[in-house]
């Protein structure tokens, strides 16, 4: 009797977890259509004084979508189905925590974009940020000058602003 009482109160908590709407995040394709399968991501627009930047970003923004969506990105100059549209607004590397010399030990490197992913197909702005901001501190290595630090920070950047944007897309936040 007792096992028959667990067995259908584990069934009734399923069913309800399962209705409820309660899935784990992660698990959903977010603002992207059903439909697509495919998408292009045009070299990001650069607006910062920082050369190049949009090439390592673009390209980083690419990696994450083959590796955590199913859809196929497309060779540059062909439409997909949806396609994410950026301009890299401001790039900034600040010190934040000096030595007792005065010298930088840790760095904080930000940077705004303004993002918009369009479903091609329905012509339908699916997720739009005017103002995408990351932050992340960057910690100097030992006997390194600045414009070394600023471009390993840039390399440091371009992952994680990636993933955050991907993520932020896919959980549609």
């Amino acid at each position: 009797m007792r096992r028959s009482v667990r067995a259908f109160a584990a069934g009734a908590a399923a069913v309800w977890i399962g209705g409820c709407g309660y899935r784990l995040a992660g698990s959903g394709r977010g603002t992207l259509p059903e439909s697509a399968a495919s998408i292009s991501v045009p070299t990001f627009t650069n607006e910062t004084i920082r050369v190049g930047l949009e090439q390592r970003v673009t390209d980083a923004v690419l990696r994450e979508l083959a590796a955590r969506t199913k859809l196929k990105p497309v060779q540059r100059g062909q439409e997909g189905d949806v396609e994410l549209i950026g301009k890299l607004l401001n790039y900034a590397v600040v010190a934040v925590r000096f030595d007792p010399d005065g010298r930088a030990l840790e760095y904080e490197i930000s940077m705004t974009a303004s993002v918009k992913l369009v479903d091609k197909k329905e012509d339908k702005v699916l997720f739009e940020n005017p103002f995408f901001l990351y932050r992340e501190p960057y910690n100097v290595p030992p006997a390194s000058n600045y414009s070394d630090v600023e471009s390993s920070a840039i390399d440091n950047l371009a992952r994680p602003f990636a993933r955050s944007l991907v993520t932020t897309i896919l959980e549609g936040f």
